[in-house]
């Protein structure tokens, strides 16, 4: 074979890494974001720096590789090698890695929170309770009713008196039949 088909394979070979290592990149970046809550900005502005990255990575590609010339087979192998990683290691590697990261250092962190974090919630609740239970004395002082206006106090603002509650005999209480409206 000629040189320059050499050279073509081997530019072919890089699109293909390349876009096998930008779509192992991204399953980080996935793996990151289901490890550690992020708002939506973050997420957003995560997307665009990978991007960017990838851009980066694609230009100095095409200028290393190809002087710069954007050709059809230089994208194409950079498709070929992100779908080749997507049906091959990308389908098990998120799944897989959470696992085991949760199965390990998850564990560990879950255990500190709940040795150390739940220990002192504890306090504090103890804490908080006792501080709840102190009642303070206050005095309340009622004004008395006026004579001859039922429910008004002196200065002439409602009042309202709190009945004591009765105990209720057991009496049966004859209730009224309604008749229709005459007209």
């Amino acid at each position: 074979m000629s040189r320059e088909i050499v050279r073509e394979w081997h530019f072919w070979l890089a699109s293909i890494m390349t876009g096998v290592f930008m779509a192992f990149t991204y399953d980080l970046l996935r793996l990151f974001r289901r490890l550690v809550r992020h708002a939506r900005i973050i997420v957003d502005l995560e997307d665009i720096l990978y991007w960017t990255a990838c851009f980066g990575l694609s230009f100095t590609l095409l200028y290393y590789g190809n002087n710069g010339v954007i050709r059809f087979a230089a994208v194409l192998g950079a498709a070929v090698g992100m779908l080749f990683y997507a049906l091959t290691a990308g389908r098990f590697f998120v799944k897989w890695c959470y696992f085991v990261i949760d199965r390990t250092i998850g564990r560990l962190l879950r255990f500190v929170k709940h040795f150390f974090v739940g220990r002192f919630h504890k306090l504090f609740n103890k804490i908080r309770l006792t501080c709840a239970k102190k009642r303070h004395k206050m005095k309340l002082y009622f004004q008395k009713a006026a004579k001859g206006r039922k429910g008004e106090t002196k200065d002439g603002k409602k009042h309202n008196k709190k009945t004591k509650h009765k105990k209720r005999t057991k009496t049966k209480e004859k209730t009224a039949a309604v008749s229709p409206r005459q007209e």
